[in-house]
């Protein structure tokens, strides 16, 4: 799930996605993986995994939160897959409308500071000082800003230079998914509003601290990491794939209820697997492939549950 869209759709900013390594003590419900479920590929293209009854398949698609411009992707196992499928099941998406714009306004307020950001970045300036000349920003860049208003910005800074596209490769699947008259759906919906003003107004300095950092080290690093990972993933290599930076993931595990709500994403993705199960036939879902592969994720727990789960491998 996207909580970074979610969060900086509302806020009228532009976001980057949630890649890989976290800070220690942070409650990261993806920590940890099955190993048992990290296979590689044996079609071509991305992996797939398979969840089955007596009666019921659903072809488990695991996706990358976004992809740089360009990467291609087979998708040939995908169409075929999508034939005769009763349905699509897309990851759980979070919804702000025309009507959230004022409060959405209101709260990218509170993210603004009158305190210098050198100054409240504290141990953090050096590094704030190389991410502006990589991205190409004067030393005036991200005043004005709170140390988590400076890293949504800069945020979305790097993602327009690198040209990480947060629509795909979902947007692609949801229109083959139309060319073979599948409906698409989402897992779950939620308000986002009720979520975005949580995480700004109760979070603390040390989450705002944490935030920026984690952006920081994402653009000082590199756009080679993820570019790497999405490679991998476009060929099958699940390890490869989730092996990408998880630096900005530091900054939403410390924001207010995000750990929550990544627990609540995964359980509504096993609900909605669990009430397809019930439809004779076959249908194809999507979900983020750390996520499924987590201890404790959405495999782990449809495992759990007596469904039969099988690997890309076999």
């Amino acid at each position: 799930m996207r909580r970074l869209a979610i969060l900086a759709a509302a806020l009228a900013l532009t976001s980057t996605p949630a890649h890989a390594q976290t800070a220690p003590g942070l409650d990261d419900p993806e920590a940890n993986v099955v190993e048992a479920l990290v296979v590689s590929a044996r079609l071509p293209g991305p992996a797939w995994w398979r969840i089955s009854d007596g009666d019921t398949t659903i072809y488990m698609l695991g996706v990358l939160q976004a992809l740089p411009k360009g990467q291609a992707w087979d998708t040939g196992v995908l169409e075929h897959r999508l034939d005769g499928a009763f349905a699509v099941i897309l990851p759980p998406e979070g919804k702000a409308g025309i009507g959230d714009l004022p409060a959405a306004l209101a709260l990218r307020g509170k993210l603004k500071s009158k305190e210098p950001l050198e100054a409240s970045a504290g141990g953090l300036a050096a590094k704030l000082a190389k991410a502006r000349a990589t991205l190409g920003k004067g030393p005036d860049a991200y005043e004005g800003w709170s140390p988590l208003g400076a890293g949504i910005m800069m945020a979305g800074d790097y993602r327009k230079s690198v040209r990480l596209e947060t629509a795909e490769p979902e947007r692609t699947i949801g229109r083959l998914a139309r060319k073979h008259g599948v409906k698409a759906r989402p897992a779950a919906t939620y308000k986002a509003m009720p979520l975005i003003r949580t995480a700004v107004r109760e979070h603390s300095r040390e989450a705002g601290l944490i935030c920026l950092e984690g952006v920081l080290d994402e653009v000082n690093a590199g756009p080679e990491a993820a570019r790497a990972a999405a490679r991998a993933w476009a060929r099958g290599d699940v390890r490869g794939a989730i092996a990408g930076p998880r630096n900005f993931q530091r900054c939403l595990l410390a924001l207010p209820g995000m750990a929550d709500l990544e627990r609540k994403g995964t359980a509504d993705e096993v609900a909605a697997l669990s009430a397809a199960m019930r439809t004779p036939g076959h249908a194809v879902a999507v979900y983020g492939v750390r996520s499924l592969v987590a201890r404790g994720g959405v495999l782990d727990q449809m495992r759990a549950r007596g469904f039969e789960v099988s690997t890309p491998g076999e």
